[in-house]
């Protein structure tokens, strides 16, 4: 496989599971683990502006925690900050060529 095929291939893995976060599919606890997961076991060569959008989707994911003690209304305040800053991934991964 080419490693633009392969890059594609990886980038749609990502775009499939940001789509499931911003859709309400799967929480931002589920989206945290898998998106660490993914990034985790991530062995495509990306471009930097790719990475760099990848990346900056870790910090993201980094900086959410929600404090067991949280009440529900500052649950999903704080998982719709991480749902909107995850939402504009995609736009930017497919103006790069690497997701269809």
């Amino acid at each position: 496989m080419s490693t633009s095929a392969e890059n594609k291939r990886d980038a749609a893995d990502y775009g499939t599971l940001i789509g499931r976060f911003v859709d309400h599919t799967i929480d931002a606890g589920q989206f945290e683990q898998q998106y660490l997961d993914l990034m985790k076991n991530n062995e495509a060569l990306h471009p930097d502006d790719v990475l760099a959008i990848l990346d900056e989707l870790v910090s993201e994911v980094d900086e959410y925690f929600v404090s067991p003690e949280a009440l529900p209304a500052e649950r999903r305040d704080l998982d719709e900050v991480l749902r909107q800053h995850t939402a504009a991934a995609p736009a930017r991964l497919r103006r790069l060529g690497v997701l269809g």
